[in-house]
């Protein structure tokens, strides 16, 4: 039971010390934005965007709920639906596939949505909690971005 402790006592202590000068990563901004589905009950989307890790350590960022808007019209929770390995010492862009559910929306909304997501390109807004972390430890960032970005139509 000693020995337990003590390795685990000390597998924590390495965990935590390593971590110790641990950098701001930096959102360098999102890059694309490819619609692959778009329906009634909802859209399929996938945001590629450029981060920066200057850190020795990967880490992921973690299926997350946040609030969505599209040109400022509010379109309910936006679901990123797979975890994304985020290298370590890179700068590089990463994809995520976000899906968003419109069965609260009002069936009056629905033709504007429709129209801002024509255009060629959309204000996207993201407010909530990120889920990140390496291991056992994990952290939300709190997340408030607004963004214009292109539109990529892939599979309508």
């Amino acid at each position: 039971m000693k020995k337990t402790f003590l390795l685990f006592t000390a597998f924590c202590t390495l965990l935590f010390t390593s971590c110790g000068d641990f950098q701001d990563v930096t959102f360098l901004g999102i890059e694309n934005v490819k619609v692959n589905k778009l329906s009634q009950q909802g859209i399929d989307i996938d945001v590629t965007a450029k981060i920066k890790n200057p850190n020795n350590i990967a880490f992921t960022i973690y299926r997350s709920d946040l609030d969505a808007t599209f040109s400022n019209m509010n379109v309910g929770k936006a679901a990123i639906t797979k975890n994304v390995k985020i290298k370590a010492n890179s700068e590089q862009s990463y994809t995520f596939n976000v899906k968003s559910d419109f069965s609260k929306l009002s069936a009056g909304e629905l033709p504007n949505l429709l129209s801002i997501a024509l255009s060629k390109s959309i204000k996207v807004g993201l407010k909530g909690n990120l889920k990140v972390g390496k291991l056992l430890m994990k952290k939300d960032y709190p997340v408030d971005m607004v963004k214009s970005v292109p539109l990529n139509f892939g599979g309508l």
